[in-house]
């Protein structure tokens, strides 16, 4: 470390305000996309300083917009400056790219770092040697790196031991990992200064690029919105529609809901951009479009067409998730509140009605669980109703016929006999002794990288003649947790046979589930074991559900789902259906994977949840398995995990830069 970075820079307060000023300048023009750099002339004769790196922040509404900086052995502060001001400006793609009149919102910090020092200590004791409120950290092993600032342990109020696991977790390494000997770790300490960032833009410019965008008004959006029902009439006769209205307002919007109303029914059709604002025209045209397409699809006709209703909003702004979430100082004659959950969204828009209201109606309407999960963000609204609520969630569907093969000739051939004789190379060629295991754990990919795993795993298991197969839900259509209803599961070949009894009484017995189709038209997660079981356990049924988010509320559905099992004459086989960490390295990927493994051998169903969501393991299926594994428990029918095989899909692929891991396990 360079000796001159050992000490704190001596700071007054003219430098200080002097760093806000330049700092805040840089950030602000290079937003606006103006060209500017710090000089060090600007920085009152501390510029030239040698530091160990700065950090800009950017927070609006007290949600962290942007946080860059630099860091080098020894650099002058006019550099180090310089860089994290333009960093934080445009780099940071945590987020979506800052507007200019997010400037008049933001609140800026700056930390100026010195002092680094490498701790020596060794194991547990390096907690020792951690102050909260004066030292920032980094850790640095092999190609991770992590850094959290001073004040990041102080807002998140952590004490020192949380302060080092949250370190680990930034550079994504196990939370324990700050014990290792092979984990360098650094202490520094920061100056942190604080100021409006909107107080740092030149005057002569702060009303030419400040302004926030005022959207359109109610009549712009009538007439947009009758533009909208003559195109909707050109495209059902095949004519060209106008893609353009003269006159009519064109700016960026965040997104748009077409409602269009029939004889007794309306229907909605959206579209959001939220990274990414779109012209309004263009999006509405698009909306007209799928507007038409699904009254072909439908039957209706224009004469069907009674009127069409629009809602647009733009300048959204994060408020947190709906477990912390504070919307009281919304103004909801200008604003709605926008939900975001998995990919679905709902938005609720009521002028003069308390933002606390919009936000339960909002997600009562949705079923989105009040947790960190979904997203609560405001955003200004131009409608031409008097309020409005539009969501993309969508009610559940409940088919009576067979469902259909939706991955067949991509995760496993479409082809009866070529399925039958690539399926039946994976199985072991001596007899397998079988038992009746309660519980099973498999993955779901590809059957090039997973499936001598899976029917290895499988084979060894003597089933019942129901058969509960939990998986996760890997798309944002349909319910979170899903019961397919199905009679039969069709695949080339052979089908599967479902139970719609069985499937109803599922749902009675644990009610976060519902009966849901949709959730299963697309999904994998399923299929892909299904022309295994067939082979194995031909006389079986199978009812499948998928599941995403909930983890609240697994230990109360594990206890519900094992009372109606023990009322069952005979008890099911349950599936989870999983595969283990996503796309890292395939060292990266093992290591990941054996915590993961551990856990589960342990029988330790939170522990597992708890390295997932804490060390960044992407295993697709924790819910799905600690959901078997609760349930097991409950039923007094966990007390060992037999280990079938690990292995990923480098071992295949031969790609051991970008790895997906896979496991096979057995439970009783």
């Amino acid at each position: 470390m360079n000796e001159t970075m050992n000490t704190a820079p001596e700071i007054n307060e003219s430098q200080k305000q002097a760093i806000l000023q330049a700092a805040g300048r840089k950030v602000a023009l290079t937003i606006c996309r103006f060209e500017n750099k710090i000089q060090k002339e600007d920085l009152d004769g501390i510029g030239e300083s040698p530091v160990y790196g700065a950090f800009v922040s950017l927070k609006r509404f007290r949600q962290l917009r942007a946080c860059c900086g630099s860091l080098g052995d020894s650099i002058p502060l006019v550099d180090a400056l310089d860089q994290a001001a333009y960093r934080a400006a445009i780099d940071d793609i945590r987020f979506p790219p800052i507007q200019n009149h997010e400037i008049n919102d933001m609140e800026m910090e700056v930390w100026i770092l010195h002092s680094p020092e490498l701790v020596g200590a060794q194991g547990e004791d390096r907690e020792k040697f951690v102050e909260i409120g004066k030292h920032g950290l980094m850790i640095i092993q092999g190609e991770h790196r992590g850094l959290l600032l001073p004040g990041v342990a102080t807002e998140l109020k952590l004490n020192a031991k949380q302060f080092l696991e949250e370190t680990c977790v930034k550079a994504r390494l196990p939370k324990d990992a700050w014990k290792n000997e092979s984990a360098l770790l650094f202490r520094f300490q920061g100056i942190l200064l604080k100021a409006r960032l909107r107080d740092m833009v030149p005057e002569k410019l702060a009303d030419q690029i400040l302004v926030p965008p005022q959207g359109p008004t109610r009549a712009d959006l009538a007439k947009l919105a009758d533009h909208c029902y003559k195109n909707i009439g050109k495209l059902f006769q095949n004519q060209i529609p106008d893609f353009y209205l003269p006159g009519a307002y064109d700016g960026t919007v965040s997104g748009a809901c077409l409602r269009v109303r029939l004889d007794k029914i309306s229907a909605d059709c959206a579209q959001l951009y939220m990274t990414n604002p779109q012209p309004l025209q263009s999006t509405l045209l698009a909306l007209s479009q799928n507007a038409t397409m699904a009254m072909r699809q439908n039957g209706l006709r224009p004469a069907n067409l009674q009127k069409t209703a629009l809602c647009v909003f733009w300048d959204p702004k994060s408020l947190g998730n709906a477990e912390t979430v504070d919307v009281s100082s919304i103004d909801s004659t200008k604003s709605g509140l926008l939900a975001i959950r998995f990919g679905k969204w709902i938005l609720g828009y009521a002028p003069g009605k308390k933002p606390e209201a919009i936000l339960e109606d909002v997600l009562k309407n949705s079923g989105f669980e009040k947790d960190e999960s979904t997203e609560i963000l405001s955003v200004q609204v131009g409608c031409t109703d008097i309020a409005f609520m539009t969501s993309t969630v969508q009610k559940p569907l409940i088919r009576q016929e067979p469902r259909k093969p939706a991955v067949s000739g991509l995760f496993y051939p479409a082809q009866a006999d070529v399925l039958e004789t690539m399926r039946d190379e994976f199985f072991s060629k001596e007899p397998v002794e079988k038992k009746p295991y309660p519980g099973v754990l498999v993955p779901h990919a590809g059957w090039k990288f997973s499936g001598k795993l899976t029917a290895q795993t499988l084979e060894q298991v003597d089933f019942s003649n129901r058969i509960l197969v939990f998986a996760p839900k890997h798309n944002a259509v349909g319910v979170d947790w899903g019961v397919c209803p199905t009679p039969r599961w069709l695949l080339p070949g052979r089908p599967m046979e479902g139970d719609e009894g069985f499937s109803h009484a599922l749902v009675e017995a644990v009610p976060h589930f519902q009966l849901d189709s949709l959730c299963h038209d697309r999904e994998h997660s399923i299929e892909v074991i299904l022309p295994f079981l067939t082979k194995l356990t031909p006389g079986s049924h199978v009812v499948g559900a998928v599941m995403v988010g909930g983890e609240r509320e697994l230990a109360k559905s594990a206890k519900e789902l094992a009372d109606w099992i023990r009322t069952l004459p005979k008890r099911p086989t349950i599936i989870a259906s999983s595969d283990m960490n996503h796309y890292e390295s395939q060292e990266e990927t093992l290591q990941k994977d054996q915590e993961v493994i551990e856990a589960m051998q342990a029988l330790d169903p939170e522990k597992m949840l708890a390295i997932c969501r804490d060390e960044h393991v992407s295993m697709c299926g924790c819910i799905p398995c600690a959901f078997m594994m609760m349930t097991l428990r409950e039923l007094g029918q966990l007390n060992r995990a037999v280990l079938v095989g690990h292995t990923t899909s480098g071992e295949t692929g031969g790609d051991l830069k970008s790895v997906v891991g896979y496991c096979g396990m057995l439970f009783e």
